[in-house]
């Protein structure tokens, strides 16, 4: 159900599935999703219920990286998607 739905990703500035941002933080979901998501669905209830409580833990103390970083994540993982797909 929820897997299937699209948001405009204020981060990526376009168009983004909700599996994107249950893991665009490796195997935490993004630190936006709560805000992001909320006015459509109780994603906080559904996170909770499909995350272990450790995760939990992980992804609420969890503090953001700082934009650059976060950016120079997102070209490494570009680069490493680009190199398998070859």
């Amino acid at each position: 159900m929820a897997e299937e739905l699209l948001i405009r990703c204020p981060r990526l500035g376009g168009e983004a599935p909700f599996t994107y941002c249950l893991q665009e933080a490796g195997d935490l979901p993004c630190h936006r999703i709560i805000a992001c998501w909320q006015p459509f669905f109780p994603i906080e209830a559904y996170l909770r219920k499909s995350i272990s409580p450790q995760r939990w833990a992980e992804f609420v103390n969890r503090q953001p990286k700082e934009k650059i970083a976060s950016l120079l994540d997102l070209i490494e993982q570009a680069k490493k998607q680009s190199k398998e797909g070859k």
